[in-house]
């Protein structure tokens, strides 16, 4: 599989916006209190978005543009497209499973999150993916608020993950987030950037995020053109041709 699929997961972590379309008024706040400190979260049915997703390591600079349409709580669908309206590779999430294909070398697999840990070395599931790439803030483990002048810190210990979410004052929205391995030592910072309403509720059209993992620095960056969020039911395809070849993983 060709990084751009395997590091794609954390390319989501970005969100830059080109261009705003108007969106249906669906999408609504899902308050979240931490004692005195509060976050909107973006609450929705169904998010479709295009855009172009960055990678750059020592080694590589890519980029292609990108659809994704998600279900909350449920699916994560993500398209790789370099241009032309060509897909390179396809990726599908749900609550246990990860699936890909790789349009490119004509192979794809059907795995779980361990294939995700152990080649990112960072306890992942689909509830810490889904979090990241929209923005929100998940109110689980144990917490600690901290207060820095216009944000608001909070410190949160969940199993082997250390979070630090800083929230801002002025609009209740997460601005950015370290999560650490305890185990591993890596870490992620993403920080959201450029928030305009869809709908009602302020959501970062700008995401950036680093990865550090076994002592490398991973820089990634996804641009929004259009977001939209609707009750509508949306599909997620899957299809592998039959020619395809199946990946086993130990």
């Amino acid at each position: 599989m060709s990084k751009h699929l395997l590091l794609l997961v954390f390319g989501l972590l970005l969100l830059a916006s080109c261009k705003k379309d108007n969106v249906p008024t669906s999408a609504t706040a899902a308050t979240t209190a931490i004692g005195a400190v509060k976050v909107d979260n973006l609450d929705f049915e169904y998010l479709t978005s295009k855009g172009q997703v960055t990678l750059n390591d020592k080694n590589d600079n890519l980029s292609s543009g990108v659809s994704i349409r998600m279900q909350k709580d449920s699916v994560i669908w993500i398209s790789v497209l370099p241009g032309l309206g060509i897909e390179a590779a396809r990726m599908m999430l749900t609550q246990d499973s990860v699936y890909f294909m790789n349009r490119l070398k004509r192979e794809y697999a059907a795995t779980d999150y361990r294939f995700l840990r152990n080649k990112l070395q960072v306890d992942i599931d689909f509830e810490v993916l889904q979090a990241i790439l929209l923005g929100n803030y998940q109110a689980i483990g144990s917490e600690k608020v901290m207060s820095q002048d216009q944000q608001h810190h909070v410190q949160q210990q969940r199993q082997n993950l250390t979070f630090d979410y800083f929230i801002s004052n002025l609009n209740n929205k997460l601005e950015q987030l370290n999560a650490k391995d305890i185990n591993t030592g890596n870490t992620i910072t993403v920080k959201y950037n450029s928030f305009e309403a869809i709908g009602q509720v302020p959501f970062a059209y700008e995401l950036v995020a680093q990865v550090l993992q076994k002592g490398e620095v991973s820089d990634f960056t996804l641009k929004h053109s259009r977001v939209n969020v609707s009750e509508e039911p949306l599909s997620f395809p899957f299809g592998v041709p039959s020619d395809y070849k199946h990946l086993t993983f130990n």
